[in-house]
């Protein structure tokens, strides 16, 4: 298990810096280390004979502790996600922001759900978990391309911006729902309660006071990002409790905590040691997943998502943007910027993978197709943005222009 924790972690920081001079996603490297680890399993032999000692080959990719660690990294994605997540940004476009994250989950959702259920014959469940994968944006590669190209900030730039928080939150309550544990009864009230809490500790500060104290009480180095991770612990405790994903306590933390004034000085070391230690794991085990002894049933009728979920996102984004009075070139521009899938769709895959509501082979399968649509969605969409600003004559400084 250490042996395996090493290699993980050595080698992800290795992909991390390869992909990064390439301008490409290093979350891709680091799922494709989690692939290698998957085929050496399957293509060694356990064990291996030398000179009369027996030395085994096996990756213990499958203990427990490398499960923890995983486990970890989804929280403290969630975590960070929320933490970062700029309400500022949804405030200088809210109409059309609200209106594009509507409608480009609830398009891309109907598409997946509707293709999974009629002709994948999944049954209801299944189905609805399968349409939640790919409705969580992932607008980093996209606002890397604005910026390179000088247009982020443009009313495009900060519907995209916007419209991804909208995104998020839906994606997340989404999810929550379609994987909650218990008779619908039992999930509708601990969905009920988990928001009644929310609300609760939102309207009285409870965690801008318990920040208050920890910053005047305790002086000892990242006293206060232990108190705001177990913050984060306590309330994804409470979201199982609840019936729903832990996830969703954990992003919800992350939330509250970005509006803290302290945020700042706890901002920075969750993420080094998340980003160091934990969220990697994670993804290599994303990659994992990735079972090459169930590759021959894999069912090539799910590629067919990769252009539907394509197809979701333009339209929905772009006729929720239209609707918030953009044109039809800036709806346009919008609907492909929200294209990209990244984090959050991987999450979601791996907890539906996880609460074996797709079975193993298909679960695996359907991991398989959501790496696939990461890594083409992160590939394509900057070159199709750059293409239809370059078609229409915009240099780099310039923004398109608003029409009303």
């Amino acid at each position: 298990m250490l042996v395996e924790l090493a290699l993980a972690l050595i080698l992800t920081k290795i992909m991390d810096e390869i992909f990064i001079r390439k301008k490409l996603p290093p979350v891709v490297g680091e799922i494709l280390i989690g692939i290698f680890f998957s085929l050496v399993s399957f293509l060694l032999p356990p064990t291996m004979h030398f000179i009369n000692h027996e030395f085994s080959l096996n990756l213990d990719i499958n203990h427990p502790a490398f499960d923890f660690f995983a486990d970890m990294g989804i929280l403290s994605l969630l975590f960070l996600s929320g933490m970062e997540t700029n309400l500022e940004d949804f405030k200088k476009s809210e109409k059309s922001a609200l209106l594009t994250g509507i409608f480009g989950v609830l398009i891309t959702f109907l598409f997946g759900f509707l293709f999974s259920l009629y002709l994948l014959n999944f049954d209801i469940k299944a189905a609805m978990a399968f349409g939640t994968i790919y409705t969580a944006t992932s607008v980093g590669v996209t606002a890397r391309t604005m910026m390179d190209m000088g247009i982020l900030h443009t009313r495009v730039g900060n519907t995209i911006l916007a419209a991804a928080v909208v995104d998020d939150i839906f994606g997340i309550v989404l999810v929550t729902v379609v994987l909650s544990s218990g008779e619908i009864i039992e999930v509708v009230i601990g969905i009920t309660l988990f928001f009644l809490a929310l609300y609760l500790v939102s309207r009285y500060r409870l965690i801008e006071r318990m920040m208050d104290w920890a910053d005047k009480f305790l002086h000892i180095p990242f006293g206060m990002t232990s108190v705001a991770f177990g913050i984060m612990l306590l309330l994804a405790y409470f979201a199982q409790l609840s019936k729903i994903a832990p996830i969703t306590g954990a992003y919800f933390a992350g939330l509250l905590m970005g509006q803290s004034r302290h945020s700042r000085k706890i901002t920075m070391p969750i993420r080094v040691i998340s980003s160091a230690v934990f969220i990697p794991i994670f993804f290599v085990k994303v990659g994992i997943l990735v079972d090459f002894e169930l590759i021959s049933c894999f069912n090539l009728l799910l590629l067919a998502v990769i252009p539907l979920a394509f197809m979701g996102k333009i339209v929905g984004c772009g006729f929720g943007a239209k609707l918030g009075g953009m044109s039809a070139r800036e709806s346009l521009c919008v609907g492909i910027g929200m294209v990209p899938e990244m984090e959050v769709a991987l999450v979601i895959a791996a907890l539906a993978y996880s609460s074996g509501v797709f079975g193993i082979e298909m679960g695996t399968a359907i991991i398989t197709t959501t790496i696939i649509y990461v890594i083409v969605s992160s590939i394509l969409t900057p070159i199709i943005l750059k293409k239809l600003y370059e078609k229409k004559g915009y240099s780099g400084s310039e923004s398109l222009p608003i029409s009303t």
